[in-house]
C-alpha cells in the first residue's frame, strides 16, 4: 500500500520554484558554533523560517542520507568519471517517503534530478534488474551502470531559512549534530552507533539562482566567511577510516560496525 503524501507536501526542502531542476549555486562554510549562532541570528532577522521545519526541533528537521560508492571507492577518490555526479537517497524526518537524487556539480553550480518514492521502495535498489515502470528506474539504472552500492549513512539536523533577492529565491541552511556510519544496507534506518563527524562545528550553506545575493555578501563580510568544500560522505569515510581497494585503514572503534 502506498503511504499518503504528508499534508502540504510539495517537494523536498530546497529552492522549491518553477524550474527548480535548473542549475543553482551553492556555497558551503565550515563554522565554529559561535559563528554558526551568529549566522542563525542573522537569518532569523533577515529571512523566513523554512515551512518544513519541526517546532519540536526549534524549527530544524532531521535528514538522513544514504551515499553510494564503487567497491574501489571511485567517488571518494574522485576518479575522473565520478567527480561531477553523485548519487544519494534522502529522507526527511520519519516520513514514509524518500528522494532518489543525482547531484551534478560544475564549480559552485549545482543541478539536481530527483524522484519521490515510498521509503519502503528503497529496497528495490538492491535488485540486479531495474523495474522500468518504477519512478526510480532512471536512478536504479545508473547505480547499476556505475557499480554503485551503499557506502555511508549520515544523519543531521538542518535549520533552514528562505527569502528572495534581486536574482530570485535564496536559501540558507545550517547543519548541526552531523553523525554517520559505514553501511552496506539498502535502507534509511536511523543512524545508530554512528560517530560524530564534526566536533563543535556546523555547516553553513548559501543557495541562490544567479549572482551572490547582496544579503549573503553582507553576512559573509560580517562573519569573515571563506567558502570551502564540505562533503558529508567524505567526512564519514575519513572519520571511520577509508576502507576499500585503495586503502584498508580503519580505526579500531569503527571496525566492529564495519564488519557487522
Amino acid at each position: 500500500m502506498t503511504p499518503p503524501l504528508p499534508a502540504g507536501h510539495l517537494q523536498s526542502p530546497s529552492l522549491d520554484l518553477p524550474g527548480a531542476a535548473a542549475p543553482a549555486y551553492e556555497l558551503k562554510f565550515l563554522l565554529d558554533e559561535t559563528r554558526a549562532q551568529a549566522a542563525e541570528a542573522w537569518a532569523r532577522q533577515h529571512l523566513a523560517p523554512d515551512p518544513h521545519g519541526d517546532p519540536a526541533l526549534g524549527g530544524a528537521y532531521r535528514t538522513t542520507s544514504l551515499y553510494f560508492d564503487t567497491p574501489e571507492l571511485d567517488v571518494f577518490h574522485r576518479a575522473p568519471s565520478y567527480r561531477r555526479r553523485k548519487y544519494r537517497v534522502r529522507r526527511y524526518g520519519a516520513g514514509p517517503w524518500a528522494f532518489l537524487e543525482r547531484k551534478s556539480k560544475w564549480g559552485d553550480r549545482v543541478a539536481k534530478r530527483r524522484s519521490l518514492v515510498p521509503e519502503a521502495d528503497v529496497a528495490l535498489l538492491a535488485h540486479p534488474m531495474s523495474v522500468v515502470a518504477w519512478p526510480g528506474h532512471w536512478f536504479h539504472r545508473r547505480l547499476l551502470a556505475r557499480r554503485l552500492t551503499p557506502a555511508c549513512r549520515v544523519a543531521y539536523q538542518r535549520l533552514a531559512f528562505v527569502g528572495a533577492g534581486a536574482g530570485g529565491a535564496l536559501r540558507l541552511t545550517i547543519d548541526r549534530h552531523v553523525h554517520g556510519a559505514l553501511t552496506g544496507a539498502w535502507d534509511l534506518a536511523p543512524v545508530e552507533g554512528g560517530l560524530p563527524l564534526l566536533h563543535g562545528q556546523a555547516i553553513l550553506e548559501f543557495k541562490f539562482r544567479a549572482a551572490l545575493p547582496a544579503p549573503f555578501k553582507a553576512l559573509a563580510r560580517e562573519l569573515r566567511l571563506s567558502p570551502g568544500g564540505v562533503s558529508k560522505y567524505r567526512l564519514c569515510r575519513e572519520t571511520w577510516g577509508v576502507i576499500g581497494a585503495r586503502s584498508e585503514t580503519v580505526p579500531q572503534r569503527g571496525r566492529e560496525a564495519v564488519d557487522a
